[in-house]
């Protein structure tokens, strides 16, 4: 993890962290176990519900409580991490997910099982801010879109990881109690395993995040008289930064473009005669694709530019997906698949880096919060607006919508510089590795 410069290696503090480099790798294994815990989890609270007797609403109202409190408190939580500091919060985090699987594995209700999604959901968001923020303010700035690129690279593997240890652990258990008297298998056991496994990763992830550093950050200067900004006052000085909206805007592209092609691929498998273990295997196929992107992200930034990489990655994704109602044939449908992965697989990374470039380390936090509320805002009026132009004008509407999307966002992407950190007055910090 060395920076590179025209003189040779440099090892570059940043502020009063100058080894960040122990710091990001405790980081990476945080980031693998709770990803891998959180996604082997998921899918089995849906089979937990069914169990449950829930129907499709029901199904629907317990898998909604994950993303409520994050839609609620990124913001404020970004406010408390730049406050605080992150190594606490990332611990809080942990313990936070470790308690919701916990939870999960003792519901006996709907509601039970809601209320230990809820905590998970309250500790993922918490993981996100603090992890985002610390890896944006330990280590050089130069470095962040290499930093970023890992970390989301990582992340990858846990999102191919858990569902498949789930799958494992559970299907083991539904085995074992065949053949058993229905006294001796609990109501649970599919799913038991799986929650307990979780749990334990988190725990493990808790004892990580404990060798973290737990410093506060530095006191922010202000003009005399200066009163600290609401949450409302504070979130609107972040969208007016020079470039800011336009990241944000970049990023919610992305993030939605890659939630309705996981929600609309299976209607368009249904409707073209696919089977469902062909749609797991594109989705597979993207979310590896995305991976291998960004493991190359830092050498195609090093050639083409931070600009050029991503409105090229965008635009790439949306050629792929306005290829999906023209294709029609099984290796022509994974080969652009394999094309919206690889574009759509930089999007995340480059956009956080973007914000963080965009934002004085007093407030990364904060402006970070702000990208993850945008998200998860989107991530509730697109769907619901491709569902109804869906309506209107099919499955094919979706897709050249999507396109349209993706490409107006590379457009944005190319022509808005986000390499400078704005000017920011009283409120302007020296950023440590700059």
């Amino acid at each position: 993890m060395s920076v590179s410069s025209p003189a040779g290696p440099q090892q570059v503090t940043d502020g009063p962290y100058p080894d960040w480099r122990r710091p990001f790798l405790i980081q990476l294994a945080i980031a693998l176990l709770i990803v891998t815990a959180l996604q082997a989890a998921r899918p089995m609270v849906t089979y937990r519900a069914i169990a449950l007797g829930a129907g499709t609403l029901e199904i629907g109202l317990v898998q909604s409580a994950f993303s409520l409190l994050p839609a609620l408190l990124a913001v404020p939580m970004g406010r408390w991490v730049d406050r605080v500091g992150e190594g606490r919060f990332l611990a809080v985090a942990m313990a936070l997910m470790g308690t919701g699987a916990f939870l999960l594995a003792l519901a006996d209700s709907l509601v039970a099982l809601a209320f230990g999604l809820l905590v998970m959901g309250l500790g993922q968001i918490t993981n996100l801010v603090a992890g985002q923020t610390m890896i944006a303010n330990r280590g050089p700035r130069e470095g962040r879109e290499l930093r970023f690129g890992w970390y989301a690279t990582v992340v990858s593997v846990g999102q191919l990881a858990g569902p498949a240890i789930g799958a494992v652990l559970a299907g083991g258990a539904a085995a074992a109690a065949i053949g058993a008297r229905p006294s001796q298998v609990s109501a649970a056991a599919p799913e038991l395993p799986v929650f307990v496994f979780s749990a334990v990763l988190s725990g493990v992830a808790f004892a990580l995040a404990l060798f973290l550093p737990h410093r506060r950050p530095r006191p922010v200067a202000r003009d005399a008289g200066e009163l600290p900004l609401g949450i409302v006052s504070a979130t609107v000085r972040v969208l007016r930064r020079p470039g800011m909206a336009a990241a944000m805007l970049v990023s919610i592209t992305v993030i939605s473009s890659v939630d309705v092609l996981i929600a609309y691929l299976p209607a368009y498998g249904e409707l073209n005669g696919l089977s469902v273990e062909t749609i797991g295997a594109l989705l597979s196929v993207r979310a590896a694709s995305s991976l291998v992107s960004r493991l190359f992200m830092n050498k195609m930034i090093g050639l083409m530019g931070r600009q050029w990489v991503l409105a090229t990655s965008m635009a790439m994704a949306g050629g792929g997906i306005v290829l999906l109602p023209i294709v029609n044939s099984e290796p022509a449908l994974f080969g652009t698949m394999i094309l919206i992965g690889l574009g759509l697989g930089l999007g995340q990374p480059m956009t956080i880096a973007w914000v963080a470039n965009r934002s004085p380390r007093s407030e990364r936090g904060l402006a970070l919060g702000v990208r993850m509320t945008g998200n998860r805002a989107s991530l509730l009026v697109v769907p619901t607006f491709m569902g109804a132009l869906a309506g209107a004008g099919g499955l094919t509407a979706i897709w050249v919508a999507l396109a349209a999307l993706l490409g107006f966002g590379a457009v944005v992407a190319r022509r808005t510089p986000f390499d400078e950190l704005a000017a920011e007055g009283p409120h302007r910090e020296p950023d440590g590795g700059g």
